[in-house]
């Protein structure tokens, strides 16, 4: 009864999913937006398969999604998507489907073959920033996926899986290749003057700097370039041209770059604007925004600490808070006066409005369309020319200004000529006088910035050298007991995120007691620093090999495919550990008892990992011959 229940409910649900209407095929335009015709399923857990969301339990959880093209904004979850096309093609027909952004870490595209009395086989395609640009199945700044009409009749249903760790936009469009062709050329043609626009104009700008020496010039050209090169890169463009072979790095280009630009951004507001005389509680917090996005760039491009999805999400935080700080000291600016913040103003709000729609729609808070995606091209293009109007007329008041100062100058050279020689003489008596004072009071500072410098030195290699000591064994330089937890608990995160495996051995000398109470006890200690060295030898260099106390050792061996990797390694450690030792009293020998777990097949925690280790270390001993002993098996 309840499977024929089941049997029912899926018919009605696939049914109910076929019912709905199918996106049109592309017509006399030769393209359709599939954003209105688009159902949508988020997985939160990451964990779902095509089977399963084709099931009856998720098939009914898709929802229709909006009308322009989707986008989910900041979002660690999976987002499957779903869309119909009617059949009665003609044979022979192709389409292209377009995933116009190319940020998106990981698309894939799944498509069905018809079989007759029987349901449709999937077969899927996968592209995204995460794969070398070779690999792609069409190498274009965008995702495409070539594939034929539906001829069959009846509708017939798609489905994509979508992720991504920064902003997850899907625009997808249908269309027919050759229409597809004339319109990337008029986008290339466009981008193509946008960035030629942008490059003459750093150009122009950077010898305008080496001409005047004025160094609100370099952050103004600093600052353009940064800005192109992270648009560059959220055009897809940078990966197509300048990595193509390094998908990490175009990953974590346009955020290091983005953070840079936010960063350089402020400095030349900040000095274009003198923040530090007009308001210099606002010059502090602009300083504070200058370091963080300092930092956020370097782990934009290094990984380290945050992710690239995190650092996009706080430079849109630090956006919000430069756009409101330099506004206000732009106005205070022009309020006393300071002619060339009104051009500062002008290029300011028209690159601010785009960023802050941009902002929002990174939030999912605005429709994605033309003037938000390229919204950030065209306050780019007006800021970086506007602000040109405004350091010329910068130059022009600052010329203005020398002018006057010469003017007073000379009126107060020829006063100087007028003074009688005593005074002459008396002034220079005192300059000497002050001059060598100075001289003296520099020589005594730089000696003391010797020392200071001297003893910082001392002190960071002691802190490197107790940060080593409170991390690794003092006799055999291994990491100790603490270190290794540590790097366990990463290898288990790292294993889980990449779904492999870890394996944990507990390793115990057998004859090692010997060696101590027939030797002494450094002898012992030799054998030891040898033992140790011979681990180090025998895994690999991503592995981790820890003296956990007296004669045993821990190795985690990470990245695994199989257990049975383990015991590839367990039986080159045993074999080595039973090489002759080259210690004081002559060759000796000791052999080893090895005690394996592994995640997540025996636990998922470090600390019961080990536990179950030491169990399988002491069942290995009755084992003989082999050496070791998975916990599974003891």
């Amino acid at each position: 009864m309840r499977r024929s229940f089941a049997l029912l409910a899926a018919i009605i649900f696939a049914s109910a999913a076929l019912a709905r209407e199918p996106a049109p095929l592309p017509g006399a335009e030769g393209r359709v937006s599939l954003g209105a015709h688009v159902e949508v399923l988020e997985d939160a857990e990451r964990r779902l398969l095509l089977e399963d969301v084709r099931g009856v339990q998720h098939a009914a959880r898709f929802a229709r999604a909006g009308a322009g093209p989707l986008n989910f904004g900041y979002t660690n979850s999976v987002w499957w998507l779903r869309f119909s096309l009617p059949g009665g093609a003609p044979p022979d027909e192709e389409l292209l489907l377009e995933a116009a952004f190319p940020s998106l870490d990981r698309i894939e595209f799944y498509l069905p073959e018809s079989q007759p009395g029987s349901e449709p086989r999937y077969w899927a395609r996968i592209a995204g920033d995460q794969f070398a640009w070779a690999a792609r199945e069409i190498q274009h700044r965008n995702f495409l996926f070539r594939f034929a009409a539906p001829t069959a009749p009846g509708p017939h249903q798609y489905y994509l899986r979508v992720e991504s760790r920064s902003v997850l936009t899907v625009p997808l469009t249908l269309w027919r290749p050759e229409v597809f062709a004339q319109q990337d050329r008029n986008v290339q043609l466009v981008l193509g003057l946008f960035y030629g626009l942008a490059l003459a104009l750093v150009l122009y700008n950077l010898m305008l700097f080496f001409a005047v020496r004025d160094r609100v010039y370099a952050y103004y050209v600093l600052y353009a370039a940064a800005f192109g090169i992270f648009l560059f890169g959220f055009d897809g463009l940078a990966y197509q041209y300048l990595w193509p072979q390094s998908p990490w790095w175009a990953n974590h280009a346009s955020a290091s770059a983005l953070a840079l630009a936010l960063a350089l951004g402020a400095q030349f507001a900040r000095t274009f604007l003198d923040t530090r005389s007009i308001a210099p509680r606002a010059d502090l917090a602009v300083r504070a925004i200058i370091a963080a996005s300092l930092a956020l760039a370097l782990c934009g491009a290094s990984g380290w600490l945050l992710s690239y999805g995190a650092v996009l999400r706080t430079l849109s935080v630090l956006g919000f808070m430069v756009a409101a700080l330099s506004t206000f000291v732009a106005v205070r600016a022009l309020l006393e006066g300071y002619r060339p913040a009104k051009f500062f103003l002008l290029a300011w709000a028209a690159l601010l409005v785009f960023i802050f729609i941009g902002s929002l729609r990174n939030f999912a808070l605005v429709p994605t369309n033309f003037a938000t995606v390229y919204g950030l091209h065209i306050g780019f293009a007006l800021d970086v020319l506007l602000l040109s109007f405004a350091l010329g007329d910068r130059i022009s008041l600052l010329r203005r200004e020398r002018s006057t100062a010469q003017a007073d100058a000379l009126q107060s050279q020829q006063l100087l000529l007028e003074a009688t020689r005593e005074n002459e003489l008396e002034l220079e008596q005192r300059i000497a006088a002050r001059t060598a004072e100075l001289n003296s009071v520099n020589a005594r500072l730089r000696e003391e910035a010797g020392e200071r410098e001297l003893l910082m030195q001392q002190l960071r290699g002691q802190e490197q050298h107790l940060r080593f000591m409170a991390q690794h064994d003092p006799l055999t330089g291994l990491p100790n007991r603490l270190s290794m937890q540590q790097r366990l608990a990463l290898a288990l995160e790292l294993a889980k995120r990449n779904r492999k495996k870890v394996a944990v051995m507990m390793v115990d000398l057998n004859e090692f007691k010997v060696i101590n109470d027939t030797r002494g006890h450094p002898a012992g200690d030799q054998a030891l620093v040898q033992l140790a060295a011979r681990l180090r030898t025998s895994v690999r260099g991503s592995d981790t090999v820890a003296r956990y106390g007296g004669d045993e050792f821990v190795i985690l061996a990470g990245e695994l495919d199989s257990a049975e990797d383990a015991g590839m390694v367990a039986e080159k450690v045993s074999d080595m550990i039973q090489l002759p030792l080259a210690i004081e009293g002559g060759p000796a020998r000791v052999s080893c008892a090895i005690g394996i777990s592994v995640f997540p097949d025996d636990a998922e925690d470090g600390e019961t990992l080990i536990a179950l280790a030491d169990k399988a270390m002491y069942a290995s001993k009755a084992v003989k011959g082999k050496g070791y002993a998975f916990f599974g098996a003891a």
